[in-house]
């Protein structure tokens, strides 16, 4: 947790020179289509689009922010946590959030403090929905369901279309034995996120478990030809 605390001090004068800094049009323009490929759960093309925006604009502390959730979102967690310090370097507020992130990294593990952080960020408004879902990571490491569940259900009021807190939810209710609850989150985390080749895995499973048999064998199928082509 050193590295981080450091890190706050010294981003802190940067981020007196380059907070809230205007943004041109063209780099807004770049920013919104990364929008809206990241509700699509598009996170490479949106990736690309939020990297337009920082290359037209580099002190972009809110693409840099939703270029971290892009890669969150695709398990890449060097990468996300990068992009969040990036933004925290160019405003402020962001970094209490990047602090939030990496305490709750498998380098660092202290989810008591990550708890802490995601619920600033939630009370002043900052990455929510990423917040409620790195909140709700946290309290399963510490074996707090309940609130889990409730910060999962609260990103899902967020967004609705995102796949992560629907396939985190799912995982949850597997621990729990909720295995009904399960495939229908898992169902909805494919339905969102086609190539998201993990939940065909787990539905295959869940559907073997409870004898059906043809469904199980059709997601471990679908599981096997998307895994071919990816790196998981």
């Amino acid at each position: 947790m050193k590295r981080i605390i450091i890190l706050f001090f010294i981003l802190l004068p940067v981020c007196a020179v380059f907070a809230d800094p205007p943004v041109n049009a063209a780099a807004q323009n770049y920013f919104k289509k990364g929008t809206q490929y990241y509700n699509n759960n598009d996170f490479d093309s949106a990736i690309i689009e939020f990297t337009n925006a920082i290359n037209v604009f580099p002190g972009y502390a809110d693409a840099y922010l939703e270029r971290g959730n892009c890669y969150d979102n695709k398990g890449d967690v060097p990468n996300a946590l990068e992009n969040y310090l990036q933004a925290g370097a160019y405003n402020e507020k962001y970094l209490i959030f990047a602090y939030g992130y990496e305490c709750a990294s498998d380098e660092i593990e202290d989810y008591i403090e990550a708890i802490s952080a995601f619920s600033r960020c939630i009370e002043t408004g900052i990455n929510i929905f990423i917040s409620y879902c790195m909140r709700g990571n946290s309290y399963i490491a510490i074996n707090v369901y309940d609130k889990a569940i409730s910060d999962y259900d609260e990103a899902i009021k967020i967004n609705p279309d995102i796949f992560q807190p629907y396939f985190s939810r799912g995982s949850l209710n597997v621990e729990m034995k909720n295995y009904d609850q399960a495939i229908s989150d898992y169902e909805m985390s494919i339905k969102l996120c086609p190539d998201f080749c993990l939940a065909f895995l787990y539905l295959g499973i869940l559907y073997n478990m409870n004898g059906n048999y043809k469904k199980a064998e059709e997601m471990m199928l679908i599981y096997k030809t998307i895994s071919e082509n990816v790196n998981i």
